[in-house]
């Protein structure tokens, strides 16, 4: 295994070839395609900051765009295709993608990142081979965010793990934010960019939330339980004495959100509540 693979160090070139550059470290050389050069003349003696990566042919090749993340430091990714039986391919910055394992994701593939989203995550070397690993928290704390977010401050953060509790979010900043599953308007998957509320600041991260204004979320959860009831016939088994839990998985909010929602549907005479049941009118 190369020593410099997945990482950024200084360089000397060497000298130019009809392809390119050859850069050396005093030790080993690396080849520099002119299309990684950023293009520029550059001439025997110089000094140049490169990355070295495994190239499509599976050669080490350097090149002077510098990664988002390396195997020294987490960054960002862009996911750019998915295969389900592989993993996910990430854009890092650099011309080659590297493959998120698919034994690092969730086995439900609905909580797989789309195209498109963001993964904090760091590189890893397996054999002559880059590949991406997630972050965890202690990763990103050591980062940490350059200012303190205030409360009440909406941001966007990025999905990077999900629990039975809730969802954990890094902003681009590197602040990490919980959201229990009660403040969760949805179901969200790894890597979702999500706009939050910060509701309070903890010994190393916060805790928010993504639920809307009140006004808009109440229409929204009046349309959520006339679907279901309309979906069921009229009639569902679940009423504001069921238990939280239960509420939350089938209708993913709040037990107090539900009863707020069926007490206004009630007011305006769309359903009729029962000790056992809600009959749609």
């Amino acid at each position: 295994m190369d020593q410099n693979l997945g990482k950024i160090r200084n360089y000397t070139v060497l000298r130019e070839t009809q392809l390119g550059y050859i850069l050396s470290d005093g030790a080993t050389e690396y080849f520099l395609h002119r299309n990684e050069s950023k293009f520029q003349k550059l001439l025997p003696g110089d000094q140049v900051q490169a990355f070295i990566y495994s190239d499509k042919q599976g050669r080490l090749a350097a090149t002077l765009y510098l990664p988002e993340a390396s195997c020294e430091a987490i960054g960002f990714a862009r996911v750019v295709d998915i295969n389900h039986n592989l993993g996910l391919f990430l854009n890092i910055g650099i011309s080659k993608d590297v493959l998120l394992s698919k034994d690092d994701l969730p086995e439900a593939w609905d909580l797989w990142p789309q195209a498109e989203d963001r993964l904090v995550c760091r590189l890893k070397v397996r054999g002559d081979r880059l590949l991406a690993k997630m972050a965890t928290k202690d990763e990103i704390l050591e980062v940490g965010p350059k200012k303190e977010l205030n409360i009440d401050e909406v941001v966007n953060g990025y999905v990077y793990r999900i629990t039975k509790d809730g969802i954990n979010l890094v902003t681009e900043d590197y602040a990490i934010i919980f959201v229990y599953y009660t403040n969760l308007r949805k179901k969200y998957r790894l890597g979702e960019k999500v706009e939050v509320r910060v509701m309070r600041k903890n010994d190393n991260d916060y805790s928010g939330t993504t639920i809307e204004q009140k006004e808009k979320m109440l229409k929204s959860d009046q349309e959520i339980i006339l679907a279901y009831l309309k979906d069921h016939d009229g009639v569902m088994a679940i009423t504001e004495k069921s238990d939280a839990l239960v509420i939350y998985r089938v209708f993913n909010m709040s037990k107090k959100a539900f009863k707020n929602a069926l007490g206004s549907l009630y007011k305006e005479r769309k359903i009729e509540i029962f000790d056992d049941k809600v009959v749609l009118l």
